[in-house]
């Protein structure tokens, strides 16, 4: 019901529902990411001190934060601090709510394939987890 006016931005991660934010007089920015029919939401980190919180409410999944395999589902939180490389592989009808701290910008998105070790991206970790998904 909270998100059925929103019309969804088309994303890697699949469609994102922004609906007006529940903390208005807050800098973070609000979203509900429906990941039921996607198979990678690819490595990135986020630039210019963003922090990315995912609380799961549906579904069950794989988030890899800087190396570290954490297996989601229903109630897991999940907190990725700025320019840290992250990706996830949902399993079974993931759906997730995400709050960025300062607000989210497209902008601030990077790829961690250049100065990997930096951002703490493994590319022979990426491509074990996902080879199956190809």
């Amino acid at each position: 019901d909270y998100i059925k006016d929103v019309k969804p931005k088309q994303t890697e991660c699949g469609p994102v529902y922004e609906p007006g934010s529940p903390l208005p007089h807050r800098t973070e920015t609000f979203a509900i990411s429906d990941m039921r029919k996607v198979k990678v939401a690819y490595p990135h980190y986020h630039k210019n001190g963003e922090t990315e919180i995912y609380f799961v409410i549906s579904g069950s999944g794989l988030t890899v934060v800087n190396g570290e395999e954490i297996i989601i589902k229903k109630g897991s939180v999940v907190i990725t601090p700025p320019e840290i490389t992250h990706f996830t592989i949902p399993e079974a009808d993931l759906v997730m709510v995400v709050i960025n701290s300062p607000s989210f910008k497209a902008e601030n998105i990077a790829s961690p394939e250049k100065d990997s070790d930096k951002f703490g991206y493994n590319h022979t970790q990426y491509k074990k987890l996902t080879s199956h998904l190809v």
